[in-house]
């Protein structure tokens, strides 16, 4: 194919702001359903993230998993309080949760250099990201990095399965991961015996795993900027 090797780049908290715009949304409908049921917003906070994580792993990485978590929420705790659980507050809360995924993102510092990077130093580049496919999709074209990209491969949850599939016949010694989840990024990487580089930065209860950090092809960046120092020593390339 003509690269120096392959790239598997995630997308959400790896390379654009992501969980910020859900925890602003977490604290908002926490306030709310606190003031509506007369509970702490801690509490109440703790409990929907909870949730979220036990319903995005029935439902998917997809958009209504975020609300139907937070009305969920809403009806618990109104519940215990003993109160109707109103419809207009569900609606907000909807409201609310919609947010995150209508956000033009932020891109994180080092994003847009380090993708161009990879591209001019020969790499090809994938997005290997998971949600729904027009939500990824259209984040990843507002940023205008689509210029480094060779390729977007979106898919509903990240696994060893799927990222063999879209290995295909590149060759793994030259391919590699990059992404923060230990869950969706690192351990599929490390289950078929491909490099990652772990962005470990903080995220969501969903991608907490323990990992095998002393598998030879586990690193750790603090952030993407990092990347290129890395590759450019193990593929003896200029930065």
């Amino acid at each position: 194919m003509g690269f120096v090797g392959y790239a598997f780049v995630d997308w959400d908290d790896t390379l654009a702001e992501n969980i910020r715009y859900f925890r602003e949304a977490e604290a908002e409908a926490s306030v709310l359903i606190a003031r509506a049921t007369g509970f702490e917003p801690a509490e109440v906070e703790r409990r929907g993230r909870e949730l979220d994580v036990a319903v995005a792993r029935q439902m998917g990485l997809v958009k209504e998993s975020f609300s139907v978590a937070w009305v969920r929420c809403y009806r618990e705790f109104a519940g215990r309080a003993r109160r109707k659980a109103d419809p207009a507050l569900e609606r907000e809360i909807e409201r609310l949760c919609a947010v995150p995924y209508e956000t033009r993102q932020e891109l994180l510092p080092g994003a847009a250099e380090t993708l161009r990077w990879l591209h001019q130093s020969g790499f090809e580049v994938t997005i290997w990201t998971a949600g729904e496919e027009h939500i990824q999709r259209r984040k990843i074209r507002e940023s205008g990095l689509t210029p480094w990209i060779h390729r977007q491969v979106v898919v509903l949850e990240k696994s060893p399965e799927r990222l063999r599939e879209w290995i295909g016949d590149r060759d793994p010694q030259r391919c590699f991961v990059v992404g923060n989840s230990r869950h969706s990024d690192i351990r599929p990487a490390l289950a078929v015996g491909v490099t990652a580089y772990h962005v470990d930065v903080y995220t969501w209860a969903y991608d907490h795993l323990e990992v095998d950090e002393a598998d030879p092809n586990y690193h750790r960046l603090r952030h993407i900027g990092e990347l290129p120092h890395a590759l450019a020593e193990r593929f003896r390339l200029a930065v």
